[in-house]
């Protein structure tokens, strides 16, 4: 463990890198870890669904300003907003880690704007070549499950 802490010096991204690692080597299912958490008393199984399901968004005020592809212009906007969740973000955003080295990679200033940028960036990409329509409510969605306060982006976005 410490050989791999002295070659990934972030810890948070040394953790997730292991528990992909995990996850890809395993059998886990969602009804082996309910199974565990209630054997275990570890807690309310219904957390599970609440992981499972994500951090809902009411988009029902405006739903028509949530289905717009995002400009260039808003992505300016948003970068700044998810701070230094960058990685959790890009996680929710459907990405996967590879993208995340060759994002941060690219890096030669710690930019944490231009980084969560280039996410974004990164991410309308892909969203294109799986022929994919980018929404704004996609965006929403990844930001309030990093814990994000969805008002203070639809603030900065649309007013």
């Amino acid at each position: 463990w410490k050989d791999l802490f002295i070659a990934e010096p972030e810890p948070q991204l040394l953790k997730f890198k292991a528990l992909c690692l995990c996850h890809e080597k395993s059998t886990l299912t969602f009804r082996k870890i309910k199974k565990a958490a209630e054997e275990g008393n570890i807690q309310n199984p219904h957390t599970l669904c609440k992981v499972m399901r994500g951090a809902f968004v009411d988009f029902d005020t405006d739903p028509e300003k949530w289905d717009m592809v995002p400009s260039d212009e808003d992505i300016d906007k948003m970068s700044p907003l998810i701070g230094n969740k960058s990685l959790f973000f890009l996680v929710e955003l459907g990405m996967d880690l590879e993208t995340w080295d060759t994002i941060n990679h690219r890096q030669t200033k710690r930019d944490l704007v231009k980084l969560n940028k280039d996410i974004l960036d990164e991410w309308m990409l892909i969203c294109k070549v799986k022929n994919v329509r980018p929404t704004m409510r996609m965006i929403a969605q990844a930001y309030k499950s990093i814990g994000k306060d969805i008002r203070v982006l639809e603030n900065t976005l649309f007013n």
